[in-house]
């Protein structure tokens, strides 16, 4: 499809180039799209300049391609213009030539709709500022971006990392490849796991024997088991077209992941693998086509309820799980909030990290929601949250950032945030 896409986006825009030499120069080449060309110079100057607009936008779509959707409808309709000029200039349009660029154009804006979905991002509520103290505890290389944070007892932070992703691709995986990063009290970092090229590192969570369970997506969605010596074993593949987002234990014992593409929640046997789908919810869903978004995304237990936040719908939902394994109605927690993952606070509060939105949102449990941090904070890209688990930071609420990955691209540096939303 990478391919096709290039190659529609080339052809356009030299057969736009083209013509509008063709045009400015009084070559025959014009004949392509345009029959008479203009005897008057400024109206050959004008139709010069609209066919090569629509060239060069394709040109550029090659290398950026949020430009692609844009570049396409400016085809379709400059094709448009130039056909009813020849037509209105009493010449004969090029019916075949300017069907081919429409059709090709549409296929461009089908195969590569990024610029639309951008526009599509669901809006967020906007909120009162209450920042609260934070403080950059490291910014790491270009290129590493953070996908989870979490933390064990003895003080330890899991990240997970990913290297060489491209966002501008649907197979935004196919060179990239994931880490599992423990870093102690005293800042000294290990390297746990490289996930193999093409799969990613997704969100994690840490067993009471600190075994650690990973998501990760790319060719293969799975579910990851590594120990505290690395060594790692795949214990669960998930369907093709899955997407494992968020992890986390249930009161069972339990794993549990929302699956961002299909609408549904998977539940993981930690020792043998053994999955299910015990949820399908269309209120889990991302909007077809359009959603840059996901659907599903983070995921956290506070008892026996399961909250889950949906990002393209801007909810957050509460699902109670009851005592033969089942869950009841969604209940509403919250709209507005396009969140990805999230923490739970001692008080039962809810930091919700928006990653693109570049805010962490505080969620109350009489409701009321309060931005508590912004790229003022350098919280840009923050994909997820975790409170510290040790003696002395139960409070501190660590934050993974993959340093606005969507806007820098490969430039993009992911930190790693405290923030202390109760002093």
């Amino acid at each position: 499809m990478a391919f096709l896409t290039l190659f529609l986006e080339a052809l356009i825009g030299a057969v736009f180039l083209i013509c509008a030499l063709g045009v400015g120069l009084q070559w025959p080449t014009a004949a392509l799209l345009l029959r008479p060309i203009p005897e008057s110079r400024f109206w050959r100057i004008v139709v010069a300049m609209l066919t090569a607009l629509p060239g060069v936008g394709m040109i550029v779509a090659a290398t950026t391609p949020f430009i692609a959707f844009f570049a396409s409808m400016l085809s379709v309709i400059a094709t448009a213009l130039l056909g009813t000029a020849s037509k209105f200039g009493g010449g004969r349009p090029a019916v075949t030539v300017s069907a081919a660029l429409m059709l090709a154009s549409v296929a461009v804006a089908v195969l590569q709709p990024l610029g639309l979905k951008v526009l599509s991002l669901p809006k967020a509520d906007a909120l009162p500022f209450e920042p609260v103290p934070a403080r950059v505890i490291k910014t790491y290389a270009e290129g590493v971006g953070f996908e989870s944070v979490r933390s064990s007892s003895d003080g330890t932070l899991y990240l997970t990392a990913n290297i060489g992703l491209d966002f501008s691709s649907d197979a935004y995986f196919r060179h990239a490849y994931g880490e599992i990063i423990a870093r102690r009290l005293d800042g000294h970092e290990r390297l746990l796991f490289t996930t193999p090229v093409g799969s990613t590192a997704g969100v994690i969570a840490v067993a009471p024997d600190g075994t650690i369970y990973m998501t990760s997506n790319g060719w293969q969605p799975c579910i990851w088991r590594v120990t505290q010596s690395g060594q790692a074993t795949k214990i669960a593949t998930l369907p093709g077209g899955s997407w494992p987002n968020g992890l986390d234990f249930g009161p069972d014992g339990m794993l549990y992941t929302p699956d961002s593409s299909l609408a549904q929640i998977w539940r993981i046997e930690p020792e043998t693998g053994k999955t299910e789908v015990v949820l399908r919810d269309k209120r889990l869903a991302a909007r077809p086509f359009i959603a840059l978004a996901p659907g599903a995304n983070g995921l956290h237990f506070a008892g026996r309820d399961m909250i889950v936040t949906v990002s393209d719908s801007t909810e957050v939902l509460k699902y109670r799980l009851d005592d033969d394994g089942h869950f009841g109605a969604p209940t509403l927690v919250a709209r507005g909030i396009p969140g990805d993952d999230f923490a739970v606070g001692r008080d039962g509060s809810l930091f919700v990290t928006t990653h693109p939105y570049n805010t962490l949102v505080r969620i109350a449990p009489d409701g009321r929601r309060s931005t508590i941090a912004d790229a003022r904070k350098q919280i840009v890209g923050a994909t997820d949250a975790s409170f510290g688990r040790g003696p002395d930071d139960r409070d501190t609420l660590y934050i993974a950032t993959d340093g606005g990955a969507f806007t820098a691209g490969p430039k993009a540096r992911g930190q790693l945030i405290a923030l202390e939303p109760y002093r």
